[in-house]
């Protein structure tokens, strides 16, 4: 990669981007295609296809749920980033970009270095053996009872607050643990624009942060740790530039540097990579850093693709995948119970096609649609 890049040492504003961690980013470089690229490119196996927006849109949709992928590889989406090397390492595994990337055997590596904020900070999970434990959760169940306030929670009647918004909402533990009533709670709670349209991965950091006010010790510890960081890559790039000073190649001289460095490349993905990408590491399992990454991307996907993308989020990323004995287990098997599931379907915006594809899934007798919804005569 050229060193162009150092030329804007902060962030690219010739180009939409997103703030990500600390220092990095993501931004939008170029797309190619759109819904009707992938539309266009299912017709050649289908023929004339649709002629409307509601049939381009249906079409996607099927396309999603029965895996035909080739259509979505017609989308291209190119991505500058700025990530800690040790974000980079995951992104890198899923081996389906193009990839340039900032050398650091031409050019001399920047002074900029990945410190985790004090919300990120937490234990090891003692169940997740690849994660760290959840640092809101056991915050949330140690706040101090506030009910003498005798605020009662905005969103849970039964309950008391715990925390209480300048405009004079409450919001009590178990709504604290719902990620959208607590999205919802974090405007009334906060003054600061920063608190405003924040990504999910942000808005966890900002509210664990805000709750460690009520737990000064705790923060004052990891305000301590966090330190550490700091003062360790400071310590390295000095090690770094002190090598290079004695005529050590930069090639070599990198070696000293830590994970936590930035380094910055073009990722460019043809869209159905990209959704798999998104679904892995969008996941709340996925590590908090990566999550924060790709949330970031997904912001400038969905209104390139639409249509696209809410297939994606209704068949892919929200739905669940049945194992048999779950299936066979669920499956409605009732003459009554199966006449519920598929009119409640119906009612969700499903016809007759796509509730057939439904009953084909469960072992259910599809004829059973067309006498519950008889087809429209001409």
């Amino acid at each position: 990669m050229s060193t162009e890049l150092q030329s804007n040492p902060e962030y690219p504003t010739e180009l939409p981007f997103q703030r990500v961690l600390d220092k990095g980013f993501v931004a939008l470089v170029d797309v190619m295609g759109d819904d009707a690229a992938i539309v266009q490119a299912a017709r050649v196996s289908y023929g004339k296809g649709t002629k409307t927006m509601r049939g381009d849109k249906a079409l996607i949709s099927y396309l999603m749920r029965h895996a035909h992928t080739t259509p979505f590889e017609m989308v291209e989406f190119k991505f500058l980033m700025r990530l800690p090397l040790f974000i980079a390492r995951q992104v890198i595994r899923h081996r389906t970009a193009n990839v340039n990337e900032y050398s650091g055997r031409y050019s001399e590596m920047p002074d900029r270095f990945w410190s985790p904020d004090l919300g990120a900070i937490a234990e090891q999970d003692t169940v997740n053996r690849q994660g760290r434990a959840d640092a809101l959760r056991d915050l949330v169940e140690a706040l101090p009872d506030r009910s003498g306030e005798a605020v009662a929670c905005a969103y849970c009647s039964s309950q008391s607050a715990v925390l209480v918004a300048k405009d004079g909402r409450g919001i009590c533990r178990a709504a604290l643990m719902d990620e959208n009533h607590r999205a919802d709670f974090t405007a009334s709670w906060s003054e600061g624009a920063a608190a405003k349209d924040m990504l999910p991965s942000r808005n966890y950091i900002w509210w664990v942060e805000t709750l460690l006010e009520f737990f000064p010790e705790r923060k004052e510890r990891l305000s301590e740790i966090k330190q550490v960081y700091v003062d360790q890559n400071e310590s390295s790039y000095a090690l770094y530039k002190d090598q290079m000073s004695r005529g050590v190649a930069r090639e070599i001289a990198r070696c000293v540097l830590p994970l936590s460095m930035y380094t910055e490349w073009y990722w460019k993905i043809d869209l159905h990579n990209l959704l798999h990408f998104l679904r892995l590491r969008m996941d709340p399992h996925a590590q908090l850093e990566v999550r924060e990454l790709a949330e970031a991307m997904a912001s400038f996907v969905k209104p390139k693709v639409p249509f696209a993308w809410d297939a994606f989020e209704r068949d892919r990323r929200q739905a669940i995948f049945l194992s048999l004995e779950e299936k066979e287990v669920i499956a409605p098997t009732d003459d009554a119970t199966i006449r519920d599931v598929l009119t409640a379907l119906h009612e969700k915006g499903y016809r007759s096609r796509r509730l057939k594809e439904t009953s084909r899934k469960f072992g259910i007798d599809e004829r059973i649609v067309d006498e519950l919804f008889p087809p429209k005569k001409d």
